[in-house]
């Protein structure tokens, strides 16, 4: 599978549509509540304006970064979504094969169908960080940390706006099925996977992590750790000050909190009042080249994206997946030529305009 531009990648979402069972396709695309935030975060990339620099030597284009010390040659990363089962027979297995023969780095979700063992073989060695849900029992938490460690995860990333699940209508009218036989292998127990919309866990707190569990969090772990969800500089700072290596800016795709505000609105204040102390990354909405460019001169450090990357792995498993993370790659590297950017340390705040 060739992507060639943007309307290739409409066209895949739109295949991955007719591919997938209707429950599978509303658990990868819906949003909370009336779905604002998940427009919204696609809008506010494209609403800001790009201002490109002329007569520069744009011969050869260099998009390497080193991400928590491991270094990739894109800074775009497969961001973590959870049951990839839904969409492929081989789940997150087909997606880490993918994600490293493009080059990118992968990031696991603890609802995962396959085992982190698993997984981490089937990137073959490229890097790969495990995104978190923290589980009230600290013990079991810690002997999955050490799971990842020895399996050979560079990071965790502990996600902290999910405390409570929301809610949406169009999940609830096209739900999926719980099934003995689709469980999240490495929680304890393996339970059966039941979405965050399941009607038996409609105002449940599930997750209510607090700056003690981070700090202990920060403690326990031989990774170094990201939070993500994060919208405010303040909870930045916080995080930064407890020890935390790195900032995911995210509303989770507006799958719980609708009306948050976009990350593309509060990337550049994030990354600003961090600085150096810890590496900022976003996610939200990001779907073209120009988009990963304006990220990265706001501030990020990398960009993460979900959805895609599932439309790829429900069409053409993990050569769809490949597929789409190289389509974006080389829409960076036009971006970058025709803006006047060899590098990402090129990318600027003034290459941006609001």
């Amino acid at each position: 599978m060739v992507l060639q531009d943007c309307v290739d990648l409409d066209a895949l979402e739109q295949n991955a549509r007719r591919v997938m069972r209707p429950e599978s396709w509303v658990f990868c695309d819906a949003g909370a509540d009336d779905e604002i935030t998940v427009k919204e975060n696609i809008v506010a990339w494209r609403k800001l304006k790009l201002r490109p620099r002329m007569l520069r030597d744009i011969v050869n284009i260099d998009t390497g970064v080193t991400l928590l010390g491991a270094r990739v040659t894109t800074p775009v990363m497969v961001a973590p979504t959870g049951r990839h089962n839904l969409f492929h027979s081989e789940g997150e297995l087909a997606t880490a094969r993918g994600s490293a023969a493009a080059g990118a780095l992968y990031v696991m979700s603890t609802s995962g169908m396959n085992t982190v063992e698993s997984v981490a073989n089937a990137g073959g060695g490229a890097p790969q960080w495990f995104q978190l849900y923290m589980q009230p029992d600290r013990e079991h938490t810690a002997a999955l940390l050490d799971r990842c460690v020895a399996a050979g995860f560079k990071a965790l990333v502990l996600t902290a706006d999910q405390p409570a699940p929301g809610w949406s209508p169009r999940a609830y009218r096209t739900p999926v099925v719980a099934r003995d036989d689709v469980r999240s292998v490495n929680m304890v127990g393996q339970p059966v996977a039941r979405t965050a919309y399941d009607p038996a866990r409609k105002g449940v707190v599930m997750f209510p992590t607090t700056y003690r569990d981070l700090e202990w969090l920060v403690n326990r772990c031989a990774m170094p750790v990201v939070v993500k969800g994060i919208l405010r500089a303040d909870d930045a700072m916080r995080c930064v000050d407890v020890g935390v290596k790195g900032i995911m800016v995210s509303n989770h795709g507006g799958r719980h909190l609708d009306t948050t505000v976009t990350t593309a609105e509060v990337i550049g204040e994030i990354a600003s009042a961090v600085g150096r102390n810890a590496e900022v990354y976003v996610d939200g909405g990001i779907r073209r080249g120009t988009d990963i460019l304006k990220a990265l001169a706001l501030g990020a450090r990398a960009v993460l994206v979900g959805r895609p990357p599932l439309w790829g792995l429900a069409v053409d498993g993990a050569a769809g997946v490949q597929a789409v993370m190289e389509h974006l790659q080389d829409e960076l590297v036009r971006a970058m030529q025709l803006t006047g950017t060899p590098t990402l340390a090129d990318a600027t705040p003034d290459l941006v305009k609001a």
